[in-house]
């Protein structure tokens, strides 16, 4: 089975991309075992030098340690395709990262990478009532651009995966 991977070795970040809906419940953020059970967030949470975890439809991302690399690209790997494989059920009834660390992961996985090959990237401030606060760095700052992508590519992106956002603004704005 082909799972497509891109790493940010900067961000320490590992996104894999199955080649079907991985988790048809929603999105799962992850960043201790939350269950005995032998489930894949369990099994990917406990490879050594994994921090964090988000599963979504279309994606697994991982925060990592650097000098477990390339151990840990090849046991999430190994891990995809076994549940892909077995055609296991999967429940994305229990999230165990704080708001703030479930920004983080959705923001490695479907924004960082993006602004990054443009040379930019944001800072997650806080996550409070709804309201995500943030700024801009590298060439995203103070870019003539950087209002349309934080309504037309970062709100949405958040409110898809993390519904209890209702706002994004920029801190200090």
């Amino acid at each position: 089975m082909q799972i497509k991977f891109e790493n940010f070795e900067q961000k320490q970040i590992m996104n894999f991309y199955p080649p079907q809906n991985i988790a048809p419940a929603g999105t799962l953020f992850v960043q201790d075992r939350p269950y005995a059970q032998d489930t894949l967030p369990n099994r990917i949470i406990g490879i050594d030098g994994i921090k964090r975890c988000m599963i979504a439809p279309e994606v697994v991302s991982v925060h990592y340690e650097a000098t477990q690399f390339e151990n840990a690209k090849a046991l999430v790997l190994a891990e995809i395709d076994d549940f892909l494989s077995e055609q296991q059920a999967f429940a994305a009834n229990y999230d165990n990262a704080s708001a703030k660390e479930q920004a983080e992961a959705a923001a490695d996985a479907f924004i960082r990478p993006t602004l990054n090959r443009d040379g930019g990237d944001i800072e997650i401030h806080s996550v409070t009532n709804g309201v995500l606060e943030l700024s801009f760095t590298g060439h995203c700052a103070g870019c003539p651009y950087a209002q349309n992508t934080l309504q037309n590519v970062i709100m949405r992106t958040f409110q898809k995966y993390m519904p209890q956002i209702r706002e994004v603004r920029l801190k200090g704005a």
